[in-house]
């Protein structure tokens, strides 16, 4: 595997370009270069945005599922009044949120494509 091929991986998985250097044997000044090459950093800007995309579809996975667990914390005869009123705030809470952006979005992707005439 080419330096720039370690580099892009150790970016990747790495805290810090500090760590990533140091992970794939180059030096911080080095990294800096690859960063500062406009083909080397447009690659990584769109693998940090497919491994953002892939992990919200990871956790829009486990929606139904969290859903159903802090139902069942409300609906239970042994929860707390605490833990009740913890799950019933949390679903409140991102239910409202959940409603505000589906409510939003096809808003502004109708003024997107407006302004993009």
């Amino acid at each position: 595997m080419k330096n720039h091929d370690k580099a892009m991986a150790a970016l990747l998985s790495s805290d810090t370009q500090g760590e990533a250097a140091a992970k794939c044997g180059i030096t911080d000044r080095t990294l800096r270069g690859y960063l500062a090459d406009p083909t080397f950093n447009a690659e990584y800007q769109r693998r940090k945005r497919q491994l953002v995309t892939d992990a919200t579809r990871q956790i829009q996975a486990s929606y139904q599922s969290a859903i159903r667990a802090l139902r069942g914390i409300v609906d239970s005869d042994t929860s707390t009044a605490g833990e009740k009123t913890s799950a019933a705030r949390a679903l409140l809470e991102y239910g409202l949120r959940f409603t505000e952006i589906n409510d939003i979005l096809p808003r502004l992707e109708e003024l997107e494509r407006i302004a993009d005439k």
